[in-house]
């Protein structure tokens, strides 16, 4: 298998990531792991000075997409925006009062700054739930591991791979 220029492969139990390489290149690592019982799964590198990534999903009762955005400070995740295009059960009904809630043609937007040390999520197949960094094609299908309950956490830096690295290779 190549690479493009930049970028190196890393293989993870049940998914292959590539990762921007170079000096200062990644900014966070996010970890997947098994929920509760914190089995590591797989982690992501987010490069970039301010890295982001975007959770969709298909919403379990609507059947429409449903677009997460989030950042990463350090070990914290900022939840900063949510896109759909028709309520649902889970959904906001009104904008946090540091937020604002619009609409762009059909789909609703809605900003705010939710902060999270883990966010824990359950994944269905049938919802095709998928994490995608910026900058990176790639998304990561969150339901690679069956339908089952996931934590993702964030940590500045380079993923830490081999032995030493909280069992995530």
């Amino acid at each position: 298998m190549t690479a493009a220029p930049g970028i190196a492969w890393r293989l993870v139990p049940g998914v292959l990531l590539g990762a921007s390489v170079g000096a200062g290149a990644h900014a966070a690592c996010l970890a997947l792991a098994s929920h509760p019982d914190g089995r590591p799964l797989a982690q992501v590198e987010a490069p970039g000075a301010q890295p982001a990534f975007t959770i969709r999903y298909v919403h379990s009762v609507t059947r429409t997409p449903v677009e997460e955005r989030y950042r990463v400070d350090g070990a914290t995740i900022e939840q900063t925006e949510i896109r759909f295009s028709q309520h649902g059960p889970g959904l906001p009904t009104e904008a946090d009062p540091d937020g604002a809630w619009r609409r762009e043609g059909g789909t609703f937007v809605v900003t705010m700054h939710r902060h999270f040390d883990t966010i824990a999520m359950r994944v269905h197949a049938d919802q095709s739930p998928r994490l995608s960094v910026d900058g990176d094609p790639r998304p990561v299908d969150l339901a690679q591991w069956g339908n089952r309950a996931l934590a993702l956490t964030a940590r500045p830096g380079a993923c830490l791979t081999g032995p030493g690295a909280g069992g995530l290779r």
